[in-house]
């Protein structure tokens, strides 16, 4: 008897230490950043995460309703593409090569989306090249659509170590390429062979560079003194494979343009980890003396990825960042029209599921507000996907995959799918411009 009494005494005095303890570790969350504060009640609780995710969406859709007459089915209506299809509309009376400028983050690096869009425009307009390629690239063994290599005696600068005070501004390509003496690069057309090439490099910089064009062989002391410009034509004839050479001093480079015939060329930008904000570093004075010889009638700017974080709703301050970098944009390419690319689906997990990130659309209202008060085109990557949940289902429901398993970036397929979406929207906004013209 007096063991079983013992025994209960015991267990009354294990349960009130539990609860003495717990109750201790309740106060010092309370005041310790460290230990989080106990919630034994946030299993039956609502989930705030899925409450902001459905009002995002609600409030998303109830936009979208609003907008709908006005919206047009994604195609422009309000002449913001003018500039550019009255090229597309003289093209086969005048000729000529224009160049489309495609800037963006690691959603088109290694010309992913951008050689889709290329491909389309050029079956469509003319043209058979890649456009601009950059010196060096980290992701050149990535690209599928030119064979291109390089060796290691460059020197790089580029969006995130140059400041404006250097003597020689980055390019395009967010980058400026020093060569040494040995300095090599080397390019190779897939399919058919390129008939132009154009060098863009600095003309107050000085070397001497080699070029083989297939068997044929040009040695050129740069700048050239009687005409020095930041674009030199190089070849007019047929090849297939380039190297270039740096025999003697230092030369800045910016890259080589390949075209064949009269068309459209779309040149990859793209750079990874931008946010859109390094636009802004692009020198002027270059960039207009670039344009007025590889003429460049539209600019997009698809950027979105570098920007987004979970959990934040106000992107004020990158509007008024971003706004600056189309500004910039605009006095960089004067004669140009500017399609801002709302940005792709994203998708994070939340209690063993996949779906939108809210962000994304605080993101993306933001954008429009960008385009709407900086008077430029814009079109929703986000929609076209197929709007709230499309990256789970690019992911998890497609055959092949769409989108990789980061529920972020896309697969080949996916990028030409994006691609797709871009050039309907530029046909189907193109139709619109000549229907309005009759």
């Amino acid at each position: 008897m007096f063991r079983q009494s013992s025994g209960y005494h015991q267990l009354a005095f294990m349960l009130l230490a539990m609860l003495v303890g717990v109750w201790i570790i309740s106060q010092l969350s309370l005041q310790s950043p460290i230990l989080k504060r106990l919630d034994y009640l946030s299993e039956i609780k609502p989930n705030e995460t899925l409450q902001s995710i459905q009002n995002a969406l609600a409030q998303y859709k109830s936009q979208k309703e609003e907008k709908k007459d006005s919206f047009q089915g994604q195609r422009e209506v309000g002449n913001k593409l003018n500039r550019f299809f009255q090229y597309l509309d003289t093209l086969k009376e005048r000729g000529g090569s224009y160049h489309i400028a495609y800037f963006g983050d690691s959603q088109i690096e290694g010309d992913l989306l951008t050689q889709g869009l290329r491909a389309r425009l050029q079956k469509k307009f003319g043209g058979n090249g890649i456009g601009w390629m950059p010196i060096t690239s980290i992701v050149a063994g990535f690209r599928v659509t030119i064979n291109h290599g390089f060796n290691e005696l460059w020197n790089v600068t580029d969006f995130l170590s140059y400041h404006k005070k250097q003597p020689f501004p980055v390019g395009p390509t967010g980058q400026v390429f020093g060569g040494n003496p040995g300095a090599r690069c080397n390019y190779a057309a897939k399919s058919y062979p390129f008939q132009k090439a154009q060098l863009i490099a600095h003309p107050k910089s000085f070397g001497k560079i080699h070029f083989t064009f297939d068997q044929k062989e040009k040695t050129l002391d740069w700048p050239d003194t009687l005409n020095p410009a930041f674009v030199y034509d190089l070849n007019s004839e047929p090849f297939k494979k380039m190297t270039l050479n740096v025999e003697e001093g230092q030369p800045k480079l910016y890259g080589i343009n390949f075209e064949k015939g009269d068309g459209i060329y779309v040149d990859n930008f793209g750079f990874r980890g931008n946010s859109g904000n390094s636009l802004s570093l692009l020198n002027v004075d270059m960039m207009q003396a670039v344009d007025s010889v590889i003429k460049t009638p539209l600019v997009i700017v698809h950027y979105g990825l570098n920007v987004i974080g979970h959990g934040v709703e106000d992107y004020r301050n990158y509007e008024i960042t971003m706004g600056r970098s189309i500004e910039h944009i605009k006095k960089c390419f004067p004669n140009s029209d500017i399609l801002l690319i709302g940005m792709t689906d994203k998708a994070y997990k939340e209690n063993g599921k996949w779906d939108t990130d809210p962000t994304v659309l605080h993101l993306l209202r933001s954008q429009e507000n960008i385009a709407a008060k900086h008077g430029v085109a814009y079109f929703s990557l986000f929609e076209a996907m197929g709007g709230p949940g499309s990256m789970r289902s690019w992911v998890q429901d497609s055959i092949p995959k769409l989108a990789n398993n980061d529920f972020t970036h896309m697969t080949h397929k996916g990028s030409d799918y994006l691609a797709q979406y871009i050039y309907q929207y530029l046909q189907d906004s193109y139709a619109y411009y000549l229907d309005t013209k009759k």
